[in-house]
């Protein structure tokens, strides 16, 4: 079996050092690397921890002590072939702490890897008094990373601090579950790309529980929880959000939303508030934006939960159909607003539903409202080109 690195705290491991260490030729998920070549398989380096089982210990290449354990994951992100690959974490539960100088515990700030678990058995919760995001990605044009099957705690009960400037972009919002950005707060570059969040459960977030500001983003597939800011969140586009359950039993802003972005679907999605949930918004496309699509989701609140708005719907050219939104109390209904323009909201089942007519943009083009069940439901016009209703 092959030396494991010893690493000290606070140390990071170059992928020369990791070869030095280990010897010259390392045999990872069949591939083999010597001499600065790849032969076979995808490459693939396991990392387990104090609680993982001793075979998933002894298959590892790295294993954490329960305290610390980002230092064996990013030492496992950095031992990758330049070509990229996977880093398996084993089942167990990964203490995730700050890195000095960095803007989260688990970094990947490299093209084409996979960072994958064993599903809810593999859990990474941040430590108490870390205030940073669990995952960070970043990097100018780093792109084709997929994080998946894991379990993401931003233990935000026990990090309550959230610093930032709120005149200077990102600065309010490093501390999310997963968040992928190209740079600092404040700074700016080529954007990250093709990055996929998938079959994970991300949960109490002190700000967003997922942030994806780049190209080609997805969400998918996600079981989602309560965060002070949104549950999910695409930034500049184009984006996917689709097939993730959000289950709310907490404080809550947004449950699925965009923000300065563009050609973003939201669709397959559940948004259940369950009782003591306290939720302000469930979905929200940002002002100005273009295209979004909002389609055959549901939206579930139940008795002793709390939701103010079903939607906000902003910016241009929104389509909304195929949903269903069904709210507990028929003598105040729930609202839905429409305030942004070229919006058609066709095909909905609505419950207890006060749509709001009310466009904000000053161009009076067309909002047409046709073709919806509507029990108990109603439209209010209060400003705006409306049409159909």
């Amino acid at each position: 079996m092959m030396k494991k690195p010893q690493l000290k705290s606070g140390e990071n491991i170059s992928r020369r050092t990791f070869f030095a260490q280990t010897g010259a030729a390392l045999g990872w998920g069949g591939l083999a690397w010597a001499g600065g070549e790849a032969k076979g398989m995808e490459a693939t380096v396991v990392v387990a921890t104090k609680d993982s089982s001793e075979k998933s210990k002894a298959r590892a290449d790295f294993v954490g002590d329960g305290q610390g354990d980002q230092l064996e994951i990013n030492a496992a992100i950095q031992a990758l072939p330049p070509a990229g690959g996977t880093v398996l974490l084993m089942e167990g539960t990964f203490d995730i702490r700050k890195v000095e100088g960095k803007l989260g515990g688990v970094i990947i700030d490299r093209s084409n890897v996979t960072l994958r678990g064993q599903g809810s058995s593999t859990k990474l919760i941040l430590a108490p008094q870390q205030s940073t995001n669990v995952i960070r990605v970043i990097g100018h044009g780093v792109g084709n990373v997929t994080i998946r099957d894991l379990w993401v705690d931003q233990n935000r009960d026990q990090n309550p601090d959230a610093p930032g400037d709120p005149n200077v972009s990102h600065s309010r919002f490093e501390f999310c579950g997963i968040k992928a950005f190209c740079d600092v707060p404040g700074k700016n570059g080529e954007p990250v790309h093709d990055i996929t969040i998938t079959n994970c459960t991300v949960l109490n977030a002190r700000t967003l529980g997922i942030m994806l500001d780049g190209v080609n983003m997805r969400v998918l597939d996600n079981v989602l929880g309560n965060a002070n800011s949104d549950s999910v969140e695409i930034l500049t586009g184009p984006g996917i959000i689709r097939g993730n359950l959000v289950e709310i039993t907490g404080r809550t802003h947004v449950g699925i939303g965009s923000d300065r972005g563009n050609s973003i679907i939201m669709a397959h999605n559940v948004i259940h508030v369950k009782k003591g949930g306290d939720m302000d918004i469930g979905f929200r496309s940002w002002a100005n934006s273009q295209r979004h699509v909002i389609s055959d989701n549901v939206i579930q609140v139940d008795a002793g939960g709390k939701l103010r708005l079903a939607m906000d719907v902003r910016g241009f050219a929104a389509t909304v159909t195929g949903n269903t939104i069904q709210w507990h109390d028929a003598k105040n209904r729930l609202p839905l607003w429409l305030t942004g323009a070229n919006i058609i909201v066709t095909g909905n089942y609505f419950e207890n539903v006060a749509l709001v007519v009310d466009d904000k943009t000053g161009t009076n083009k067309p909002i047409i409202i046709k073709d919806n069940v509507m029990e108990n439901s109603v439209v209010e016009h209060k400003k705006g080109n409306l049409m159909g209703g």
